[in-house]
């Protein structure tokens, strides 16, 4: 038996966080059918156009050729949109036993090339043994935008679940300055801008708080600017990208994590899941991944995207609460994050990837 794993997302001992799930995945892969994994895959970003250029130019390459001289049971991809074109030409010679592992941008693209290649995909995603989406939210967006899918064969698995190293039993009291804390990409709609607006207006209101926001991305500069012109750079802290291990030591010192990200594309957002694995009640937006493990009250807030007169009313009604409401909140999303454990997600895939073989 023979499987075969394609990415262009996949980590590089320079890009060491780039594409992890894709790496966790493929490790459990490996794991449960020792010997006879493959795979096509790039690793780390490039930067130059002309690196680029000839990257993917190997990655096509190599692919081509495995995917039409070589055998397999089973050929995972991860995403619809770069293997694409390669898939296309190929399966107009032969039938391949395609799983698509889909993501945020392969069905919302993000610009006129992602938007051509994920078109391109649309005949071959009927034919593909099993479809596989992060979240509940997202296998709707997958079915309702390519029509004429089998539901049957769309599942949800998401995205690697959470890594053991976030798992933390709430212990702490609430007798300090609270600390609201903001994970993410520092990228357009990721709600960087709802959050700190939100943080205005707290201060404004005479609401003692602490910030720290980690993360990196194209508006990192803006952001650093508008931290700086409205004040709060003296009670916020930006510590940047953090490693994965940097991160499972920070969630367990937040009280609240704001996770406001606006995009549709938002799949699952497993930052928040993260967070919630060291106990931390998460407040995200209503309108993608996020809403599929937050319940509004119960384990976190929901809001409506870009607003932050809303995100400050959840804040303010989180910081209301006495102890006994605050660690009852904080141990509904520890139960929550533990139906998301890497195990758990892992041995569910691969018992789905079992059934096709």
């Amino acid at each position: 038996m023979k499987i075969l794993v394609v990415s262009n997302l996949y980590p590089s001992a320079d890009d060491p966080y780039y594409g992890t799930f894709v790496r966790n995945f493929t490790e459990s892969l490996t794991e449960a059918f020792p010997g006879d994994v493959r795979t096509c895959l790039i690793r780390g970003r490039r930067k130059q156009k002309f690196h680029r250029f000839c990257t993917y130019a190997g990655f096509y390459l190599r692919l081509l050729g495995q995917t039409l001289f070589g055998r397999y049971d089973l050929i995972y991809v991860h995403t619809v949109t770069f293997p694409t074109p390669v898939l296309r030409v190929v399966s107009a010679f032969r039938r391949l036993p395609l799983v698509f592992n889909v993501h945020g941008d392969d069905v919302i693209p993000s610009n006129r090339f992602k938007c051509r290649l994920r078109d391109m995909c649309r005949p071959l995603l009927p034919k593909a043994r099993m479809i596989v989406t992060p979240s509940r939210y997202f296998r709707g967006v997958v079915l309702e935008e390519f029509a004429g899918l089998d539901p049957e064969r769309v599942i949800v698995s998401a995205s690697g679940g959470v890594a053991e190293k976030f798992f933390h039993k709430p212990s702490k009291d609430f007798d300090h300055v609270p600390v609201l804390g903001f994970v993410s990409r520092i990228d357009p709609e990721k709600g960087w801008d709802t959050y700190i607006d939100a943080l205005v207006q707290l201060r404004r209101e005479g609401v003692r708080f602490r910030g720290v926001m980690a993360g990196a991305g194209a508006q990192r500069p803006q952001m650093v600017a508008e931290l700086k012109s409205t004040g709060l750079d003296d009670c916020v802290d930006f510590l940047g990208p953090l490693s994965q291990d940097e991160l499972a030591a920070l969630y367990p010192t937040l009280d609240i994590m704001v996770f406001p990200s606006r995009r549709r594309a938002e799949s699952l957002g497993l930052v928040g899941l993260e967070a919630m694995a060291s106990g931390v009640p998460v407040v995200a937006c209503d309108n993608n991944g996020a809403a599929s493990y937050v319940e509004d009250g119960v384990n976190g807030y929901l809001i409506k995207p870009a607003d932050a007169t809303g995100l400050v009313s959840k804040i303010k009604e989180f910081l209301a609460l006495d102890n006994a409401g605050r660690r009852a909140m904080s141990l509904a999303a520890l139960d929550t994050a533990l139906e998301y454990s890497s195990p758990a997600v892992h041995a569910g895939l691969m018992a789905q990837i079992r059934r096709l073989l």
